[in-house]
């Protein structure tokens, strides 16, 4: 198996949670600097702690950095469905901006994703998400929150990105 650490050669996201998108990004923009944050919506189904569930969010993502070194910092904004992933032990009235994971990209064709699932299953961890909730090649984009909350503190995303999507937002690495 391999340890957890092995993978943040891959980190590739800082994303906080917030209760308010509006003031999350301009509290990013104004004492962060983190400027062209694009704005999405997803309702998805994922399969959190082993139960289908619906998920609805709001999201922003701002890649920041120079070529080939290029970071992302994420906002996301929990709607409805299995939100308690992003709301449980977490004060959201404590601040506007609330770390709660981060995303290592697990690169290469779709047999890598297999294994990292693999591995995760052998850590003892839990998926609190797995996206799709049947993981396929077709999918295109594949990722899985794990919650590694009592090792190490907080959630850790990991992030499967077919390499023919290259140039998308989701994913600067490829």
């Amino acid at each position: 198996m391999t340890h957890l650490g092995a993978r943040y050669g891959q980190l590739v996201q800082m994303s906080y949670v917030t209760r308010d998108m509006d003031a999350a990004i301009a509290h990013a923009e104004a004492e962060l600097g983190v400027t062209g944050l694009v704005r999405s919506q997803a309702e998805i189904e994922v399969l959190s702690y082993g139960t289908r569930r619906p998920l609805a969010v709001k999201s922003a993502i701002a890649n920041v950095g120079e070529p080939g070194k290029v970071r992302q910092f994420e906002i996301i904004e929990p709607v409805s469905g299995a939100i308690e992933v992003y709301t449980e032990a977490m004060d959201l009235s404590a601040h506007i901006l609330n770390f709660h994971h981060v995303a290592v990209a697990v690169p290469g064709p779709y047999s890598e994703w297999q294994a990292l699932l693999d591995e995760v299953r052998g850590s003892g961890d839990e998926f609190a998400f797995l996206f799709p909730a049947d993981p396929s090649p077709e999918a295109g984009l594949c990722f899985c929150y794990v919650d590694t909350r009592r090792r190490i503190g907080h959630y850790t995303e990991y992030l499967w990105v077919d390499p023919k999507l290259a140039g998308i937002v989701a994913a600067p690495w490829l």
